[in-house]
């Protein structure tokens, strides 16, 4: 009965850390001057995420945010500004024939992106380009897990539009929360392994 009751008390605990963790992915954000800083917060809030409940939210983030916040550039902020450039063509090719094939293209880059910080907190000693690998390897080797956790997951963002706007600030933290969850799932005996050290991160 007391372990049940300590793991009720667990569950209760989580809305307030999604909302810490929301709060700091903002700060961490606004502390990069918005361009910087979206690449280390978010990796920095995926490793709060997947850190156990006792370790303190805030010394976890700035940690991890100071830790990321030059390779995290390459590892997760040149993928998200490549959005940018697919979104170009998307957008340039409206009304063609290639823009169905290259809306599907521009959601799977997406629903990859979204595990892309979650992987690269477990394997960050590895190299940049192993991650973006591994993270690849996680999301389709079983396709309709990511893509059906990234629907629910905008299917839930529209509903708090919709009904209670304000639970739109805990999104930066479920997402996150998703994405750990997804990936430690997915990441199998037969995934790389994680774990080894290999040759030195870049």
């Amino acid at each position: 009965m007391e372990l049940a009751g300590r793991t009720f008390y667990r569950w209760l605990e989580w809305p307030a850390r999604l909302a810490l963790v929301s709060a700091l992915w903002i700060l961490g954000v606004l502390a990069g001057a918005v361009v910087v800083g979206i690449a280390p917060s978010t990796l920095a809030a995926h490793k709060v995420i997947s850190s156990s409940p006792d370790a303190p939210a805030w010394s976890t983030f700035w940690s991890g945010w100071r830790e990321w916040l030059g390779r995290g550039q390459i590892v997760l902020g040149l993928p998200l500004a490549t959005v940018w450039v697919l979104g170009f063509y998307l957008t340039m090719a409206r009304q063609t024939v290639v823009a169905v094939p290259l809306s599907l293209v521009l959601l799977g880059y997406l629903v990859t992106l979204w595990l892309l910080p979650a992987v690269a907190v477990v394997g960050e000693s590895r190299r940049t380009t192993a991650i973006w690998i591994l993270t690849i390897h996680v999301a389709w080797r079983r396709p309709v897990v990511p893509v059906a956790a990234a629907i629910a997951l905008v299917a839930a963002g529209a509903g708090a539009w919709y009904v209670v706007p304000a639970a739109l600030l805990f999104a930066p933290a479920t997402a996150a929360l998703g994405a750990v969850l997804v990936s430690s799932r997915l990441l199998t005996r037969d995934s790389p392994d994680l774990t080894r050290s290999g040759q030195p991160a870049r």
